[in-house]
């Protein structure tokens, strides 16, 4: 038998134990070639598709990402099928075997393998580009859809890439196989391993570090944000690892001293060993959790931002077009019969109009809790309406009483400043006036013009008449329009630019639809791109559970042959093995998931709003993920001990 066959023979006898290593690089090199293929489209290159810039350097950024993650991937991976196999190099060895041929048919193996996935993962790459280009063409609402192409540059350099990758990694793990490890491989697996101890000032410390960090996470507000998100990451961080390599020890020993639970049925070695598999995979344990957790909120915050983001424009700008109305001849202002006639051109209706009218405020200033806000220098000016006007439009339960020379301050992305009183300041004509703000509120009444109305004043009516009084006051009114179909909009708002002269356009706001229309089409072109991204992560984080598992093989092969022979049937194995695996798969999930929702609860506090549960979406596809991975890696766990200690059935 030569070296190639056996090998190869390696290759399909221990194919269960590399099918999860070979499913999770046929992905990658997946991913890696359809990002590839669209960068290097013909059409792309030659300026064809000119809506694809947006994606171009995204593409690129996590072109990188899926080679990094590969590599630390592949070298992890190849150094847990060398300890999983400690027992079977033992016996190569032992039968005269040297170290030059040990390593060169580890070479093989892992480069056949190596070879394979790539060449496998392209193919699968070739057939699913389609179903991405038709996918991205129609979040960029591409007129024609993106044609299907093999470039060869791409089929190329995801073979010298991922071979490369496979090459130096598979020489540095055959390298690192030293003589003195393959003497100690036949009784590796017998190794005795000591009582589980514990630090109780580490117990203390992870504590204190995940109380501590979960606090300063729920507590943080837009003004402490950067003096609190480097201690909360590190708080985390700490508490996390000492979670599993002392608490879980302690948490243990706690239900060991539960006597009821502890002896009931198979209780007794599921508790026992799982200690010494914690411990044993506390590092991968962690990193899982914290890359779980990083990737969650990650994408988590991308959808709240995209599910939140209409909500965010519209309570800004509740209005399509709106545009200021004045006596001053010097101030250009929008047509509106020119409006009226793209309306009727494009077919679109008026589904809602309204009109506020209101004084200037020059020259303002305001002040917030003190001079911890402010806002506004000599060049701005705002709108000044009275307290009837603002009641009339707002129509909401909480109607403003307003007594003489007091204010009211509204704006809709105030809420953070709900809670806190001040002073507004400024000139109204010829006349400089002072007034406390005792209330501010997020009411949206009609959209922003920065030059005219970057907030709302809202004063008594009383107050309001001897504004009026004023010499050289300048009134004004604000009308706003919302058009019955956003997306048909677009269109219409495009060709009114056209019509808007320069001076003009600072006194018109018609950008809401084509801003929210780029915002929901980049974000959701950043979750398309990302969810890929994602998948690997956690199809590869999976595997490492998985491989972790196959290097205790033996060790659990070995316990069980010895549990069936005084009577332990297949259906308790399964039960405990079950278990096990199942506490493994879903600790670092449910950790990682806790420490993205008190992330997400971060972000509320630093928006003002409660989008939390939008990220639960998110959480659950991971959930979904890593229910389906146990499933099919406890069953070939399962498979691989059964047939090794043939338990009573």
């Amino acid at each position: 038998m030569t070296f190639r066959s056996l090998a190869l023979k390696n290759v399909k006898e221990n194919w269960r134990s590399y099918s999860a290593f070979f499913l999770s690089s046929l992905f990658s090199v997946a991913i890696f070639y359809i990002y590839y293929a669209f960068l290097v489209h013909p059409d792309v290159v030659n300026g064809k598709l000119f809506a694809a810039n947006q994606v171009r350097t995204g593409m690129s950024f996590c072109l990188y990402l899926i080679a990094i993650f590969s590599f630390i991937f592949i070298l992890y991976s190849s150094g847990s099928f060398l300890k999983s196999r400690k027992k079977e190099f033992g016996l190569f060895s032992l039968f005269g075997m040297t170290r030059v041929q040990l390593r060169k048919l580890v070479f093989i193996e892992n480069m056949v393998i190596g070879l394979l996935s790539t060449l496998a993962g392209i193919a699968a790459g070739i057939l699913f580009s389609k179903l991405f280009f038709m996918g991205l063409g129609a979040i960029l609402e591409l007129e024609e859809q993106i044609r299907f192409a093999v470039p060869i540059k791409a089929v190329v350099m995801t073979i010298i890439i991922f071979v490369g990758i496979f090459f130096v990694i598979t020489l540095y793990t055959t390298i690192r196989m030293g003589k003195g490890q393959i003497i100690e491989m036949l009784q590796a697996h017998k190794q005795p391993k000591g009582e589980l101890k514990y630090s109780k000032w580490q117990v203390v410390v992870g504590l204190i570090s995940i109380v501590c960090g979960y606090g300063l996470a729920v507590t943080m507000t837009p003004m402490t944000f950067i003096i609190t998100a480097l201690p909360v990451l590190a708080f985390v961080v700490i508490g996390t690892y000492l979670l599993y390599s002392q608490l879980s020890i302690v948490f243990l020993n706690v239900l060991k001293r539960r006597k009821k639970l502890f002896y009931n049925k198979t209780n007794m070695l599921i508790i026992g060993q799982l200690g010494y598999k914690i411990k044993d995979n506390a590092r991968i344990l962690f990193t899982i959790t914290i890359l779980s957790a990083v990737v969650m909120t990650a994408m988590g915050t991308i959808y709240v931002l995209h599910t939140s983001g209409k909500n965010q424009s519209f309570a800004e700008s509740p209005y399509a077009v709106a545009w200021v109305e004045t006596a001053d001849p010097n101030v250009e202002q929008l047509d509106r019969k020119v409006l009226d006639e793209l309306i009727a051109k494009h077919k679109l209706n008026v589904s809602k109009e309204q009109q506020i009218n209101g004084l200037k405020l020059e020259q303002y200033k305001l002040n917030i809790n003190e001079i911890t806000y402010s806002f506004g220098n000599d060049e701005l000016s705002t709108m000044i309406i009275p307290q009837s006007e603002f009641n009339d439009k707002v129509k909401s339960s909480k109607q403003l009483k307003l007594s003489n020379e007091e204010a009211v301050v509204s704006k809709s992305y105030f809420n953070n400043l709900v809670d806190y009183t001040g002073t507004i300041k400024g000139n109204v004509g010829d006349q400089a006036i002072e007034l406390p703000v005792n209330e501010i509120r997020t009411d949206t009444v009609m959209n922003t013009i920065f030059y005219w109305s970057y907030f709302l004043v809202i004063v008594s009516d009383e107050y309001y008449e001897q504004l009026l009084t004023h010499e050289n006051v300048q009134t004004f009114s604000i009308h706003g329009i919302e058009l019955s179909d956003l997306n048909k909009s677009l269109p219409m708002l495009e060709e009114l630019r056209s019509h808007i002269s320069e001076a003009a356009d600072e006194n018109v706001h018609y950008t809401r639809n084509i801003v929210y229309q780029n915002f929901v089409q980049s974000t959701s072109l950043t979750i398309f791109i990302g969810m890929f991204i994602c998948l690997l992560f956690f199809i590869a984080a999976g595997s490492l559970i998985y491989f972790k598992l196959f290097t205790e093989r033996d060790e659990d092969v070995a316990m069980f042959k010895g549990l069936s022979r005084i009577g332990m049937t297949y259906k308790e194995m399964r039960k405990i093995i079950t278990t096990q695996i199942g506490i493994i798969f879903f600790l670092p999930c449910i950790v990682g998931i806790i420490h993205a929702l008190f992330a997400m609860l971060a972000l509320d506090s630093l928006l003002g709003e409660t989008y939390w549960m939008y990220a639960m979406i998110v959480f659950g596809i991971y959930v979904v993920m890593q229910i389906i991975y146990f499933i099919i890696a406890s069953n070939s766990y399962l498979h691989s001990i059964g047939k090794g200690s043939n338990p009573v059935t």
